[in-house]
């Protein structure tokens, strides 16, 4: 019994990272209906992996179950992209007032992590752009030493992921002036000054949503119903 549990477990687990990553990177458009017989002979797995899977992805907020009509990609929307930005900034922004000092090593690091960012953007990989800008990220905000902080932080990206492929195509540099001078200011001791030239490097994402997406995401009404 213990051994068909965690078998189970498995199988719902490896199910869910791969659905959550369709929907992240696309493969499940916003908005677009999902087949749980489909997805699981995709995956090779019975039907109630996928079905526990899909209710574990209703909870993070990345489906929505609409009664007599299925399961349906949560759409992007300006309102949820606002709201989620801005407890982006608040959370982000003050890990990095309160992280610990970098050494020269460190820095030296997250600038080689920029330099790779600037070679995959310059071909428009933007897959590569993203998770190398998540790692950069990531890595400032572990000096923060705290798990919790972190883990709220995680959660959020997941979602911040949908809207940073939206906002890559407008950012011919992939923001790689306002990360240098995060660094600059990290690299000088200046934590508080970091943490604001985060907090205003990650307004530029709502700036470029607001200012080139505001009529192809949709309402907080519409999101709130699936549509064929």
């Amino acid at each position: 019994m213990k051994k068909l549990l965690a078998e189970r477990g498995f199988a719902v687990e490896a199910t869910l990272s791969r659905v959550r990553e369709d929907i992240i990177n696309g493969r499940y458009a916003p908005n677009s209906k999902l087949f749980p017989k489909v997805i699981a002979e995709e995956h090779g797995t019975s039907f109630i992996p996928v079905r526990e899977a899909l209710r574990i992805l209703e909870s993070e907020g990345f489906v929505t179950f609409v009664n007599n009509r299925g399961t349906w990609v949560t759409p992007l929307s300006l309102e949820d992209a606002k709201d989620l930005y801005s407890t982006r900034i608040e959370l982000e922004s003050q890990a990095v007032r309160n992280s610990a000092p970098f050494s020269s090593e460190e820095i030296d690091l997250l600038e080689g992590i920029l330099e790779k960012i600037h070679v995959h953007n310059a071909v428009h990989e933007v897959a590569e752009v993203v998770e190398l800008n998540r790692q950069f990220h990531f890595s400032l905000y572990e000096k923060t030493n705290s798990p919790r902080r972190l883990r709220l932080i995680e959660q959020l990206w997941f979602h911040s992921e949908r809207y940073q492929r939206l906002s890559v195509d407008h950012r011919d540099d992939a923001g790689d002036a306002e990360h240098r001078a995060i660094l600059g200011a990290l690299r000088s001791g200046d934590h508080d000054a970091a943490a604001d030239l985060l907090a205003a490097h990650l307004r530029t994402t709502i700036d470029l949503l607001t200012s080139q997406y505001a009529d192809k995401l949709v309402s907080a009404e519409e999101r709130s119903t699936g549509t064929e």
